[in-house]
């Protein structure tokens, strides 16, 4: 991580591209290939049973999205004070550093993640540089936590507070808020007010975590992510080389018994 030349209190982004090798990038990209054509059949799929997101009554789309309201309050002195280098980081303001980031796992670009209040709680979100979707492969701070897809089960919000659980179109990018009865989420049968696909449960769900570690120092949320994105390359890199060695022909030099 030495190599990673920091500016300000988020670092660069062009020092992203230095974390890998270019080996490790093949294998990214060569994955990357099979998901796109996973995601062009899953847009195929509709629920016949949906439900439309819950902005249709309150005006269009593009009315909700520029009305929308910040949802996390401004960031606390005494979080700023707990900053190794204090007055470096208070030169960043929330509107610089937002409110968590996320790491394109296509183009490796850090995007500036900013959670709204409203049923679009990140509303699109798009890699600024390759301009893909954000997916369950992309690495991303607390703020965007990725839930499993078998956990239906949350703690009620307090009163007044909004569903801190979301899931992303997998075809235009527009994050839903889920909706909730009693304790048990649900995340089937939205229609998605940007392109009319319906979600029957496998878009990629998140928990809209705490913004306090992020707000506090970027830096460490940076250094995780690229932590996970290696190691998430070097798993696959052994997993491919792997089925390698199983597909590949017995060796004609290979050891055989007498006889």
């Amino acid at each position: 991580l030495s190599m990673l030349h920091h500016k300000g209190s988020i670092p660069h982004p062009h020092r992203l591209s230095a974390a890998f090798t270019s080996k490790l990038t093949d294998v990214i990209e060569k994955n990357n290939e099979r998901k796109s054509h996973d995601l062009r059949r899953l847009s195929l799929i509709t629920v016949s049973d949906s439900r439309s997101s819950k902005d249709s009554s309150h005006g269009s789309l593009q009315e909700v999205l520029d009305h929308a309201v910040l949802a996390e309050t401004p960031t606390d002195p005494y979080l700023i004070q707990e900053n190794k280098y204090p007055f470096l980081r208070n030169l960043r303001t929330d509107e610089d550093i937002g409110d968590g980031l996320w790491i394109c796992c296509y183009c490796h670009h850090e995007n500036t993640l900013r959670h709204w209040k409203g049923p679009f709680p990140f509303k699109y979100i798009h890699c600024d540089r390759c301009t893909r979707i954000l997916c369950s492969s992309c690495h991303s701070s607390e703020v965007l936590t990725p839930w499993p897809y078998g956990m239906i089960s949350a703690p009620r919000p307090a009163p007044g507070r909004e569903v801190r659980y979301c899931h992303v179109c997998v075809v235009c990018g527009l994050s839903h808020r889920a909706e909730m009865e009693g304790t048990t989420l649900d995340f089937y049968g939205v229609t998605c007010s940007g392109c009319g696909i319906t979600s029957y449960g496998d878009w990629p769900r998140f928990h809209i975590g705490n913004v306090e570690p992020y707000r506090r120092d970027p830096d460490p949320s940076f250094v995780k992510l690229i932590e996970a994105r290696v190691d998430d390359a070097v798993k696959l890199a052994f997993q491919w080389e792997l089925a390698s060695v199983e597909s590949r022909p017995p060796s004609r030099l290979s050891c055989r018994s007498p006889g």
